[in-house]
């Protein structure tokens, strides 16, 4: 659990407290942007910070909640309809780095496919081209939900993430917990 430690390490200091800010705080900014996507499987994008602190990385995920009875089939590269995130509508922004959580094996139809089920956490590490620009997040999701049919997911989700040093929230960590996590059980750290 050293990334755990980690990441709540960095939620916790990702900027000097609000008095000790003299003015280069950032206001107070999301962590996450709001639910959206097919209602049996919705998706929403999470920040660790929301800060990268003039240049420095930060973990971001998209953040699942599908359904009891439904799945998402996993990763893409396997010749599935993964997930596939487009990054297009985005500023400032480095190539994100996806670590893709290990799926479950399930049997369908004969044959051995990996899915996510129930709560989902997708990581990427995100960092910035220019270090002292914020980074402006605009990420195109499209899944594939499977349940008692299988069905188009598509979400579109923006979120700044400021140059400038915040202050740690508690939800900021909250989010920093579940990526964690999702690192934790992250399929060969690609």
């Amino acid at each position: 659990m050293k990334i755990l430690g980690v990441l709540l390490a960095v939620a916790t200091l990702a900027g000097p407290a609000a008095a000790g800010c003299a003015g280069e705080c950032a206001g107070e900014s999301s962590v996450a942007t709001a639910w959206s996507g097919d209602a049996k499987a919705p998706t929403r994008l999470i920040l660790s910070s929301s800060s990268h602190a003039h240049g420095g990385q930060v973990w971001v995920a998209v953040e699942m909640n599908i359904a009891e009875g439904w799945f998402v089939y996993a990763d893409a590269r396997r010749g599935q309809a993964g997930p596939k995130l487009e990054w297009s509508g985005s500023s400032n922004l480095a190539a994100p780095v996806m670590r893709w959580p290990a799926p479950e094996w399930i049997e369908l139809d004969g044959k051995e496919i990996a899915v996510y089920r129930g709560h989902t956490v997708l990581p990427v590490a995100v960092s910035p081209l220019q270090p002292d620009g914020d980074i402006r997040i605009g990420l195109r999701l499209s899944y594939a939900v499977c349940g008692e049919v299988c069905r188009p997911g598509y979400a579109v989700h923006e979120i700044t993430v400021s140059a400038a040093p915040a202050a740690a929230t508690a939800a900021a960590a909250e989010q920093a917990a579940a990526i964690a996590e999702a690192l934790a059980r992250a399929a060969g750290g690609k």
